[in-house]
C-alpha cells in the first residue's frame, strides 16, 4: 500500500457535541508505562498484559482487527517509568511526581532530586471520553496515496482513521464506507477548508468533522 501523502497530519481535536454540552472528559484513566504518543491519539484501556487496567494508545484498524477507542488523549504520553506514575492512592493525597527526576540526595536513600519548574504530573491521561455524542475533527489524506479532497459527498459515510509515520492520525479516504474500517461516521466538513469560492469542495487535507461508531467504542467508566 502507498504512503499518505503527508507524514505529519494535525492533531485529533474536540469541535462541539451534538447535545450542545461540553465533550466529556476521561477520569481516572491511569497511563501505562512508557506511552509516548502525540497529542490527538486514540487511546484505551488495556485488557491484558504487564500494562492490564492502563491506558495505551490504540492501534489502527487492518481489516481483520478492530481499532478499539476508550477517548482521545489531548496531550501526549508522558514516558512515565511506571504504571500510573504518580497517581493518587485511594482516599489520599497525590503521589509522588511521575515527573523527570535526577541524581540522589545524599543521606537520603528513597530520595530524588526534582528539576525546577518540572511539572507535576498525576498519572493521569488528560483527553476526551470516546462516546456518539462528542463531534471530533480529523484531517483527511489517503494511505493509497491517492486523493487527499474531502467533498460534501463524504458526509453521511463512513470512514477509517489511520496514522502516519509521526504518530499523528488522519482519516483515510482509502477506506469509505468500508465494513472493515468503518471507524467514524463523518457529519461535517470544516468550513475554512472548502476551496476558494467553493461550497462543496475542500482543499486537499482538509479538515472533516465526525462521531466514533459504535463498534470502536471501549466503554469506561
Amino acid at each position: 500500500m502507498a504512503n499518505p501523502g503527508l507524514t505529519t497530519h494535525l492533531p485529533i481535536i474536540p469541535v462541539k457535541t451534538i447535545s450542545g454540552n461540553q465533550e466529556f472528559f476521561l477520569y481516572n484513566a491511569m497511563e501505562a508505562s512508557g506511552m509516548t504518543f502525540v497529542q490527538g491519539t486514540p487511546v484505551q484501556k488495556a485488557t491484558s498484559g504487564g500494562k492490564s487496567g492502563y491506558w495505551i494508545n490504540s492501534t489502527p484498524s487492518n481489516g481483520s482487527t478492530q481499532v478499539i477507542i476508550g477517548g482521545i488523549s489531548y496531550l501526549a504520553g508522558n514516558n512515565f517509568a511506571t504504571n500510573g506514575a504518580g497517581v493518587s492512592p485511594p482516599f489520599g493525597s497525590i503521589g509522588f511526581p511521575g515527573g523527570p527526576t535526577y541524581g540522589s540526595v545524599q543521606n537520603q536513600s528513597a530520595a530524588v532530586n526534582v528539576l525546577h519548574g518540572a511539572p507535576f504530573l498525576n498519572g493521569l491521561i488528560t483527553g476526551g471520553q470516546a462516546n456518539l455524542d462528542t463531534i471530533w475533527e480529523i484531517q483527511v489524506d489517503a494511505s493509497s496515496g491517492g486523493t487527499y479532497n474531502a467533498t460534501n459527498t463524504l458526509v453521511g459515510s463512513t470512514i477509517g482513521l489511520n496514522i502516519d509515520s509521526s504518530g499523528f492520525w488522519y482519516a483515510d479516504l482509502a477506506n469509505i464506507n468500508n465494513s472493515s474500517y468503518a471507524d467514524a461516521n463523518v457529519v461535517g466538513l470544516n468550513p475554512l477548508d472548502y476551496v476558494a469560492g467553493s461550497t462543496t469542495t475542500q482543499q486537499n487535507y482538509g479538515r472533516i468533522w465526525f462521531v466514533l461508531t459504535t463498534k470502536v467504542i471501549q466503554p469506561t467508566p
